[in-house]
């Protein structure tokens, strides 16, 4: 089974970038900051617009991991019902590992944003352009949100089945499917981190 790639490196060597990402986080950069204010940044735009391409594409990857749990219900309805359950939960406990990894890494990339709304955010100077712009991201996130509300809901479903059914499973298995679900709720602080970066750059841009 697989995922989309991950968006760890959420933008390559020729996507836009403010030029506070450019710098290493140093002493200074608060004071570039400040100075920043008085002009934003000629790539502001530009890069607003990659931070809600790159929002939508945690939207499609928090998507695909649903569409991959709600699938492992009727695998453990098969399981459970074999006289010999262990070859197929076998396979099962690595799907749970590939998405517990998945949903990891989908709240990395959402804390990456977070900070990327944030250096915006320090620069945001009242332009409509920019505003519309914030206004997609927000949107994003809002979308996010409900993709992540239908996982949690199977993550459960699924979470409840394997604990009906504890004879079948061993202790590995049952780690693998709490590490899923908490690695699923994990990712709520991380929607939230980037939501009130992404509504303060909203605010300073409008």
């Amino acid at each position: 089974m697989g995922l989309a790639s991950p968006v760890f490196a959420l933008f390559g060597k020729d996507a836009p970038a403010l030029w506070q990402e450019r710098f290493f986080w140093d002493g200074l950069l608060s004071g570039r900051s400040r100075a920043a204010r008085s002009q934003a940044d000629p790539l502001q735009i530009p890069v607003l617009k990659a931070i809600a391409g790159q929002t939508a594409q945690q939207v499609a990857n928090l998507s695909q991991i649903h569409a991959y749990v709600k699938a492992q219900q009727d695998n453990l309805a098969y399981a459970f019902g074999q006289p010999d359950p262990g070859p197929s939960l076998e396979t099962i406990q690595l799907n749970f590992e590939t998405l517990s990894k998945g949903s990891e890494q989908v709240r990395h990339n959402l804390y990456y944003l977070t900070a990327r709304c944030r250096m915006a955010s320090s620069q945001a100077l009242p332009d409509p352009e920019a505003g519309q712009a914030s206004l997609l991201i927000l949107g994003q996130i809002q979308q996010m949100q409900l993709a992540l509300n239908a996982l949690y809901l199977d993550t459960v479903t699924v979470r409840g089945r394997v604990h009906e059914n504890t004879w079948a499973a061993d202790k590995f298995f049952i780690f693998r499917t709490e590490s899923l679900y908490r690695n699923v709720v994990r990712v709520q602080d991380a929607i939230f981190a980037v939501y009130n970066s992404a509504l303060e750059l909203h605010l300073r841009s409008r």
